[in-house]
């Protein structure tokens, strides 16, 4: 059962609604919906960058990174999801900083469950 968080602290005028919360596992989730938008975006922020490298391989992190996008169990195919995206007009993208690495992506809004779950397969097999 998810631990419900405060409300977001928004001005007058953000007509979007959000919903923060924390996983069992401890992740943190924060849900935002915006009515106007024709988009379905998630990103994915892991405290794990290049500061955290192993001596012995320097750009762990950034090849990890990499690695991420090149399939899961689920979704083993190499370019299913760059392809997935691609023909329902979205992109994705990555970056490593010193400290974490963020992964993203948008999508049409009518694809974006597919999307979300080849998106999340990468960080759970």
């Amino acid at each position: 059962e998810p631990n419900y968080l405060p409300p977001v602290i928004k001005g007058d005028a953000d007509y979007r609604t959000y919903r923060p919360f924390t996983l069992p596992n401890g992740i943190t989730i924060l849900l935002v919906n915006d009515p106007q938008s024709k988009n379905f975006a998630a990103s994915v922020s892991v405290h794990a960058g290049a500061s955290m490298d192993p001596r012995a391989l320097p750009g762990l992190a950034h090849f990890t990174e990499h690695m991420c996008f090149l399939g899961s169990k689920a979704y083993p195919e190499e370019n299913e999801y760059k392809a997935y995206l691609s023909q329902h007009g979205g992109r994705s993208n990555a970056s490593t900083s010193m400290s974490h690495t963020t992964y993203q992506f948008d999508v049409l809004a009518d694809h974006g469950e597919k999307a979300l779950d080849i998106f999340s397969n990468f960080f759970i097999s």
